[in-house]
């Protein structure tokens, strides 16, 4: 498939609060809409730039707004890239394209420790754009015949997926009883701000949670997800975590640690009684492979985050080898969350679950939800909201969560 043409726009959202991990804060961002012709069909991508999830670092050294141009104008990059560019499929495109991405970025910061999620990141708009449009140009209107060279990972039809709303740093406990009250039961809790203020934060979130019950868990409690975000120094200061936890009761109902340790840190966690996974230090099918033998047991994917080429590549290789898969979000718009929703309904889960997980937070972070669901062309599927912390895929599969169809308020943006 040739790409003739490519266009990219920016539609940015304010979030309801300063939004925080990894030590910081971010109170805005940038949605980046990209748009790919072929052969006189058009189709669009959409990707949340989470420079300070991708690339601490850089959000350190260039700030939110000049890091987000940063991520931006490594995007238009690629589009200037690929134009002109004839390709078989979205995964040999989306390899292509990252090597000179990634070369770019390094001479363009001089900086050789650039991440390689800074990459992806930039390149989520692109991956999506490709994939709906080669899907087109194959006459391909269904989600299961896009990816059926990866069917035999892709084994499950949930009913139901959990809803994992993510508790960072400022979220009160009033906030955090109402999501329980509400039905929320596998919470994702941000830590890696200090040790000491991990073990009260931990502590203060499952006093909460522990007077709750539901039927979706294998203990019948709710379940705790904690994201140190590679901010972990040493096996000593995660060793000290995990007693403390087990000295108060609180380790069986951790149902996955991700990311105690940068992702360069190359300490084995296998003989540690918890499921480590990984998350960002999932660059690649190598980088993951990597990860596994160090004693990591799931994984996180991130369509919306690191391409769905790259997710499905790990995806394999991970099943491969038993490892866990999930899927994690980006605090992304509600049409971009239907590109996670699609592997999440498909994919196993983790062990301490009866039913599929799928990480969203928009609802609660973004000022305008209810709006940017009506850019959604199904944003009024029983599908997009939970209930009692569930979303229910009843016309789910029908319209694959409206994917295939086009988004009238990005296409405007973009002049399609």
């Amino acid at each position: 498939m040739k790409i003739d043409g490519t266009s990219i726009a920016i539609d940015a959202e304010k979030l309801k609060s300063p939004f925080g991990f990894k030590g910081n804060y971010a109170d805005g961002l940038w949605q980046t809409l990209v748009g790919l012709e072929s052969a006189g069909s058009r189709r669009i991508g959409i990707a949340v730039q989470s420079v300070l999830w991708s690339d601490a670092s850089v959000f350190a050294e260039y700030g939110q707004d000049d890091g987000n141009r940063l991520m931006h104008e490594l995007t238009s990059y690629a589009l200037d890239e690929i134009e002109g560019m004839d390709f078989d499929d979205p995964i040999e495109a989306n390899e292509w394209l990252f090597k000179r991405c990634f070369t770019k970025i390094k001479e363009k910061t001089g900086r050789q420790d650039i991440r390689k999620t800074f990459v992806l990141n930039a390149l989520v708009p692109v991956d999506m754009a490709f994939w709906l449009l080669w899907a087109e140009s194959k006459g391909i209107s269904d989600y299961d015949s896009m990816t059926s060279e990866y069917s035999s990972f892709l084994t499950e039809k949930h009913e139901k997926i959990a809803a994992i709303p993510l508790i960072t740093y400022g979220v009160s406990c009033d906030e955090i009883k109402g999501l329980l009250d509400s039905g929320s039961f596998f919470l994702k809790v941000k830590i890696g701000k200090d040790p000491a203020w991990d073990k009260e934060r931990i502590l203060e979130v499952w006093k909460l949670a522990e007077n709750y019950s539901t039927e979706y868990t294998k203990s019948g409690k709710p379940v705790l997800y904690l994201d140190a975000n590679g901010m972990y120094k040493n096996m000593g200061e995660l060793e000290d975590l995990i007693n403390f936890l087990e000295m108060k009761g609180i380790l069986s109902h951790i149902g996955v640690f991700e990311e105690p340790f940068d992702e360069l840190n190359e300490t084995d966690v296998s003989g540690l009684p918890c499921v480590f996974a990984i998350d960002e230090s999932a660059h690649s099918v190598e980088d993951s492979i990597a990860k596994f033998q160090q004693g990591y047991k799931a994984v996180a994917l991130k369509p919306v985050a690191k391409t769905l080429s790259e997710s499905l590549r790990i995806l394999k290789a991970a099943t491969e080898r038993n490892i866990r898969c999930f899927t994690a979000d980006l605090t992304v718009a509600p049409w971009q969350l239907e590109w996670n929703r699609n592997l999440a309904a498909r994919i196993n889960s983790l062990d301490c679950v009866n039913i599929g997980l799928l990480e969203s937070n928009g609802n609660m972070n973004y000022t305008d939800w209810e709006k940017l669901k009506g850019y959604h062309p199904k944003g009024s599927g029983p599908w997009v909201d939970a209930v009692g912390g569930v979303f229910n895929l009843d016309g789910f599969y029908d319209c694959d969560g409206g994917i295939f169809e086009k988004p009238l308020h990005y296409m405007n943006l973009l002049g399609y």
